[in-house]
């Protein structure tokens, strides 16, 4: 147990390095479980669910290079189709997965966790405000524990990932982790090949590369059970605050974390449920 637990950390601390925080709105086991949610009945004939699930967490790629420097706001707030090949299943359900992602319409999860405001219509582009349920909880847990707004999102992310875990789908940590292990390489090219990206094919291979690591080893500590996977995710917030400049050991982290899932758990599943209602309501604007 202490050898596994050693190398666990040493990949997620790998993770809290290399990733945003105030970049996401769902963590990507929300992301999974509400793609897996709407699926039935707004892509009924999709049976590769691997690729879809893999698809609905695929935009926060952008946030993994510093070479796609508008890539966020093109793949939450503008980019929300791809032109996928008619005859290809593969890329069909990388497709549909990838929309339901989008921050810009009530056809996109993450609308529904940020809320944000002051839409440009154009990239660069910045809310002027998030007050959407992750943001709204982030600031309260915040202000309990004087703590970096940052740090306080990720904890409130994690929060709704365990709590989906543990209270609405076991097996989420195994769907995430399938899709990140059994994706297909292909998907890759396909976005490559996808006009008016914004980034370079390298630069891209080379983001998703980091990316999929990242949400393997983060998958693989959602499929552990207590006291080992709050241990690990203590790791992660150490390093996490150790970025801002912010000096934290691992039990108070992992006491923020078990703060965030009580603040969290009368509630968590709200915006959840609105983006999964939502979705579902507006799949006339979704590939069929």
């Amino acid at each position: 147990m202490k050898k596994m637990l050693k190398h666990m950390v040493f990949f997620l601390v790998v993770i809290a390095i290399l990733s945003p925080v105030l970049g996401q709105a769902f963590n990507p086991a929300a992301h999974v479980y509400i793609a897996g949610k709407v699926a039935r009945q707004v892509f009924p004939f999709t049976f590769d669910k691997v690729n879809l699930y893999y698809g609905s967490i695929a935009p926060d790629i952008s946030s993994y290079t510093d070479s796609w420097p508008n890539g966020f706001c093109e793949t939450h707030y503008l980019f929300t189709e791809l032109p996928y090949a008619w005859w290809n299943p593969i890329q069909k359900a990388f497709a549909q997965g990838w929309e339901i992602h989008s921050e810009i319409g009530p056809w996109g999860a993450d609308y529904y966790a940020h809320w944000a405001h002051g839409y440009s219509g154009s990239c660069p582009f910045t809310p002027q405000m998030y007050d959407g349920y992750v943001p709204t909880q982030a600031r309260i847990l915040a202000a309990n524990f004087f703590l970096n707004e940052d740090l306080a999102h990720f904890a409130i992310e994690v929060a709704i990932d365990i709590l989906l875990v543990d209270n609405k789908d076991h097996s989420l940590g195994q769907k995430l982790l399938s899709a990140a292990l059994f994706r297909s390489p292909g998907v890759v090219n396909f976005l490559a090949n996808v006009e008016d990206m914004g980034v370079t094919p390298e630069a891209l291979s080379s983001a998703e590369s980091t990316f999929r690591n990242l949400v393997i080893n983060y998958a693989t500590a959602l499929t552990l059970c207590d006291p080992l996977r709050m241990a690990l995710l203590g790791e992660i917030g150490v390093q996490i605050a150790s970025a801002y400049g912010v000096d934290i050991d691992s039990a108070t982290v992992q006491e923020i974390l078990r703060t965030a899932v009580d603040q969290c758990k009368t509630t968590y599943y709200e915006p959840v449920d609105q983006a999964i209602k939502g979705i579902i309501n507006n799949k006339s604007n979704l590939i069929k």
